[in-house]
């Protein structure tokens, strides 16, 4: 990834904040499921390819 280190780190704590937030609203079960999902993710090693980060008020 090129650019601003700074930048990148912004977004992906920004990203992780938010599915800590979206996360602790699910059902116990849910909760683990998603949670699981996300291990899976962070296990199979993440690259610019394989994050999508998502804004509040997207332009489509």
């Amino acid at each position: 990834m090129k650019g601003n280190s700074k930048d990148f780190k912004f977004c992906i704590k920004l990203a992780l904040d938010n599915a800590k937030k979206r996360i602790s609203l699910l059902d116990n079960s849910d909760k683990k499921c998603v949670i699981e999902e996300y291990k899976e993710w962070f296990n199979d090693g993440l690259n610019k390819h394989t994050v999508l980060l998502l804004r509040d008020d997207p332009i489509i």
